[in-house]
């Protein structure tokens, strides 16, 4: 009988994961999201049979299960939290046998590479003459130009961020008063 991916996968990682057995048709651990601890509620480590974290096979797909958390998700999301950098691995291999891509339980190699931006749409391109103009300084304007050219744009003062509600209607407060000086000036101006 051969072995899936998925469970050279598994054989791959038992040993990183703690309480690790093989059941009759599934793999059982220590669940690493609500067991990492390695002990229960009472301090007390966990034996064999507390381990509630399952891996088990649903027709050609395989998932994880915990049976105290109750998290559970595909094995190719499992292997993505928990061992990223075999999740590549697992990836690559799925795609050189065809079994990625849409409507599949994993994603395409291409889709996984965009995803975590280690390939750009376009590729990146070098070009030496524009990369040293870049590095030279511009030249001063001539001073011909200063006396008749064009009106500089007004200058747009930046709000500070604001990291709260109070500081967000503090200052709106202050934009509020601004425009109330504003419209009062305009009307002793007019003559109100």
């Amino acid at each position: 009988m051969t072995q899936s991916i998925e469970e050279i996968f598994i054989d791959y990682i038992a040993s990183s994961l703690p309480l690790f057995s093989q059941q009759q048709s599934a793999y059982r651990f220590q669940c690493p999201y609500c067991q990492s601890s390695g002990k229960n509620s009472k301090g007390k480590s966990y034996a064999p049979s507390d381990a509630k974290g399952y891996l088990y096979s649903y027709g050609n797909a395989w998932n994880y299960k915990c049976h105290k958390c109750g998290e559970h998700q595909s094995f190719e999301k499992f292997l993505e939290e928990q061992f990223p950098i075999l999740h590549f691995e697992y990836v690559r291999l799925r795609d050189q046998l065809g079994t990625t891509g849409f409507q599949t339980n994993c994603p395409s190699l291409e889709t996984l590479l965009k995803k975590r931006g280690m390939l750009s749409v376009q590729p990146p391109e070098f070009r030496p003459e524009k990369f040293h103009q870049s590095l030279r300084r511009p030249a001063a304007p001539p001073a011909s130009c200063s006396a008749g050219a064009a009106p500089t744009a007004p200058k747009v003062t930046k709000l500070p961020p604001m990291r709260s509600p109070q500081q967000q209607a503090g200052q709106q407060s202050r934009l509020n008063h601004l425009v109330k000086q504003r419209e009062h000036r305009r009307r002793l101006r007019d003559g109100w």
